[in-house]
């Protein structure tokens, strides 16, 4: 009948089998019959508690037990297992005899013999167990002892019961079989990680209370089912009173994350020297390596690889044989921490240069060049590289950064140098926006060279994308002074385009003189000045056929432009009113951007999509393009001048989706000092010229518009579908009673609108925005007293009627959707009877008509 030994409550949880086998060897043993048992598992298995336990019951059944326990720190002890076993066993005096004799010996090894019979003699007293727990890290001389009992106790009354990460037969020799015909009760005694639900049943015997499934098979997850490791959770947990439920899932993983490795690091220190370094490379190098290459690393050949990994698996310290990593990151940060600094960062800069010979992935190549010490070899840098545009494509922007920064300190050519130096200021300039544009300076101004005329490109169309027109304008200046006689005319067309938009943002007054870039051609042949000239002349209102033949061929050549120069051809292309192009342009530029990482670039893009959809009264999706752009560059990492413009946006998004509150916050958000120094602060006049316009303040929203109006002219900003600032002032005025004031500026609009050839346009976008203010309640009507008029031309009287009354309606300032509402007709009607009006009394335009028969004073 088998015997096995009660089962604590506390502990040997999933034991019962083992227990059983070695309650039947007791049992045999009790009958006068040898025995030999190998107890195996990794690290936290529970060996130790099984061997206790044998013991315990041994000594209960009146048998003699010794019981030694072997550590690393012992393994140069000669005979410290057995002097444990002894003195377990025999009085002190006998201990005494027995070393004396053992120094007549004359050798160490010599007294092995004298050892077994002083066993075998207990024996013949009575049955006798001899337990010896973790083998693996026996002294030499403790093991040949040990391994000779297996050989003379055939026929004793001896049971050897011995535990060890990996089977028992690996610390006996190659001859020695557990199941030879010497040892007819003779055992292997694997033990398993426990499973949840016996994991489960251990938790509640160590806390006295019920365990839930999902507690369970999350402890069971983070302790790989070790008891050991369950038990120092548990006891944890009971030391501060917490309760094991689900809440604490997150703290139960990490005290076991932390409880394991403590026990793992004692297992380090006893590992066999190739083991140790195996288990170094592992720790290193993870699975990024195949077997054979880290074997190789650490200078191990394959029978000797072999033996080592699986000293590594059977402790528990390595998982998966097909591709061994160690087995928790928590291990292989204690193992490489606890090597000298110097062996370890050559261990890694070994392992990067085996590994790129091998052909790892250039990632795995990166990690390891990270950890290593300035290699100074010519081949780092590319690798660093190449790791961060895989890294990129991955989405992990900041490892992406990382490998950029530690490729600037190998030795790269000034090609690659440039190149590197331009996609870490594109991923710079989220978080770090003055370094990255320090970056691109440095590409522009140290690295320019033929080799490197590519990152030169576009290091200089990342730096004009930031917003900073006017560094950008005289460093491209300057760049293209000094690179005229070493760069061909293709390379240098499309730096000189960059310039021209520098130089359009920054206007006619620069801060700093520089050297002038040759004027834009009239044909020109690069696609790159196409789309910049498209964007002059747009800016200009002059030649809108022209402007939509330029910037079309700047678009269809999109691949070869700088994103810059296509932004300037698709907003050229929305000034024409050519908007379905136009926004088409944008798309592909921020779908480009991204795809280069180009942030600033990208949501530069779609803020201009986004105030594309506000004038054309489609205020939510033009609001919900500016909550992309501000995901992909958070504001305070725009340039302050870009800043503004962006807030403008925003307010007047918020005006005509009817959000007046939000739309003041806005307005209230603070910027830098320097943000009224570019183009965008025009922008933001406009805007909070609207926001005043709205909540009843015309008088402060005129001295906006006046500002803003002289902003555009510096930079002969002629265009109102730029910003339509007159058309706005004119309301304020028309509602402060200034009527010949409002005449005039509309005039002035529409003589440019129809020289542009847009026709009533900005009179639909600003239509909108008078609607937006009726439904906020604003009251657009003249509140004046109807004066005298003077009398009008004879030309004007002799007009027909129909026509006659279309240009006083537009004599009084009326534009031409008002004055389509007023006759009950279309507006393009207003349009071609204002067309014939011009015609018949030859005049060019309604600034004329203003100018030739405007009253002194004019009704609403």
């Amino acid at each position: 009948m088998s015997v096995a030994p009660p089962v604590a409550a506390d502990e040997l949880v999933g034991r019962a089998s083992v227990l059983a086998a070695l309650g039947d060897m007791i049992e045999t043993l009790e009958r006068g019959g040898p025995g030999l048992a190998g107890v195996t598992g990794p690290l936290g298995i529970g060996r130790s508690a099984v061997l206790n336990r044998v013991a315990t019951l041994a000594r209960a059944r009146g048998l003699a037990a010794g019981l030694a326990r072997c550590s690393p720190v012992e393994s140069d002890i000669p005979y410290a297992a057995v002097t444990q076993l002894l003195a377990g066993l025999r009085p002190p005096t006998r201990m005494l005899e027995l070393t004396t004799a053992c120094m007549r010996d004359g050798r160490i090894a010599a007294s092995v013999p004298r050892l077994c019979d002083e066993f075998l003699a207990l024996a013949a007293e009575r049955p006798l167990l001899l337990a010896v727990d973790d083998l693996q890290w026996a002294d030499p001389w403790s093991l040949r002892w040990f391994t000779a009992m297996t050989r003379r106790t055939h026929h004793s009354s001896i049971l050897l019961v011995g535990s060890s990460h990996g089977p028992l037969a690996g610390h006996l020799g190659e001859d020695h079989l557990l199941d030879n015909a010497g040892f007819p009760t003779a055992r292997e005694l694997p033990l398993t990680p426990l499973s949840a639900a016996e994991s489960r049943q251990l938790l509640e015997n160590l806390s006295g209370r019920e365990t839930e499934e999902s507690v369970a098979v999350a402890a069971t997850d983070a302790t790989a089912g070790r008891p050991a490791v369950l038990r120092a959770v548990a006891d944890h947990f009971i030391a501060r009173n917490l309760p094991l439920d689900a809440a604490g899932i997150p703290r139960l993983t990490s005290v076991a994350e932390a409880a394991w490795p403590e026990r793992a690091e004692r297992a380090v220190r006893g590992l066999p020297a190739d083991a140790l370094a195996l288990l170094r490379v592992l720790a290193a190098v993870g699975d990024d390596f195949e077997f054979e290459i880290s074997a190789a690393l650490a200078g191990l050949r394959a029978a000797g690889a072999d033996s080592a990994l699986g000293t590594l698996l059977a402790a528990g310290l390595a998982v998966d044989p097909d591709t061994p990593r160690p087995a928790s990151p928590r291990l292989a940060a204690d193992v490489l921490a606890a090597m000298d600094s110097t062996e370890r960062e050559a261990l890694y800069l070994r392992a990067a240069e085996l590994g790129r010979k091998a052909g790892a992935k250039a990632v795995a190549v990166a990690d390891l060049l990270a950890a290593a010490p300035v290699s100074g070899l010519p081949w780092a840098g590319k690798a660093l590289g190449e790791a961060s545009a895989y890294r990129l494509r991955q989405g992990r922007t900041s490892s992406a950064a990382t490998d950029l920064r530690r490729a600037l300190r190998e030795p790269m050519n000034d090609a690659d140098r440039a190149r590197v130096l331009t996609r870490l200021a594109a991923i710079e300039v989220v978080n770090a926006p003055q370094a990255s544009d320090g970056r691109l300076r440095q590409v522009l101004v140290r690295y320019a060279s033929p080799d490197s005329w590519p990152s030169v490109l576009r290091a200089a169309d990342l730096l004009l994308g930031r917003g900073d027109a006017e560094t950008a304008r005289r460093v491209l200046s300057e760049l293209y002074q000094a690179s005229a006689g070493s760069v061909d005319a293709a390379g240098l067309s499309p730096l000189s385009a960059l310039g021209w938009l520098a130089q359009e943002e920054v206007g006619t007054r620069p801060e700093i003189p520089v050297a002038p870039l040759p004027a834009p051609a009239a044909r020109p042949a690069d696609p790159a000045q196409a789309g910049v000239l498209a964007w002059q002349l747009a800016t200009l209102a002059e030649d809108r056929e022209r402007v939509r033949e330029l910037a079309t061929a700047a678009l269809d050549a999109h691949t070869d432009v700088p994103l810059m120069c296509r932004i300037a051809a698709s907003r050229a292309l929305l000034c024409a009113v050519d908007v379905e192009p136009g926004l088409r342009g944008l798309d592909t530029v921020v779908a480009d951007a991204r795809r280069q990482h180009a942030r600033a670039i990208t949501a530069r893009a779609l803020l201009h999509r986004g105030g594309a959809a506000i004038r054309r009264n489609r205020p939510e999706d033009g609001l919900r393009d500016l909550a992309t752009a501000l995901r992909e560059l958070p504001l305070d990492s725009w340039h302050p001048s870009l800043a503004a413009k962006f807030v403008a946006m925003d307010i007047m998004g918020k005006i005509r989706c009817g959000q007046l509150e939000q739309a003041r916050q806005a307005a209230d958000r603070p910027l830098p000092d320097v943000a009224d120094q570019g183009i965008g602060w025009a922008y933001l006049l406009y805007a909070r010229a609207e926001l005043r316009l709205v909540t009843g303040d015309p008088e402060r929203a005129l001295v906006y518009l006046e500002e803003c109006g002289r902003l555009l002219r510096v930079r002969r900003w002629k265009n109102p579908m730029l910003l339509p600032w007159r058309t706005t002032a004119a309301v304020a005025h028309r509602t402060l009673g200034a009527t010949d004031r409002a005449a005039r500026l509309v005039a002035e609009e529409h003589a440019v609108l129809e020289r542009w050839g847009t026709g009533d346009a900005v009179e639909r976008m600003c239509g909108r925005t008078m609607d937006k203010l009726a439904e906020l309640g604003v009251d657009l009507a003249l509140n004046t007293h109807r004066r005298p008029e003077k009398p009008e031309s004879s030309a004007l009287d002799a007009l027909p009627e129909p026509e006659r009354d279309v240009a006083r309606l537009a004599l009084h300032g009326r534009l031409n959707r008002e004055i389509a509402g007023r006759l009950d007709i279309a507006t393009r009607t207003v349009e071609l009877r204002l067309s014939k009006v011009y015609r018949k009394l030859g005049i060019k335009g309604r600034a004329e008509l203003v100018a030739r028969f405007a009253p002194d004073d004019r009704e609403a």
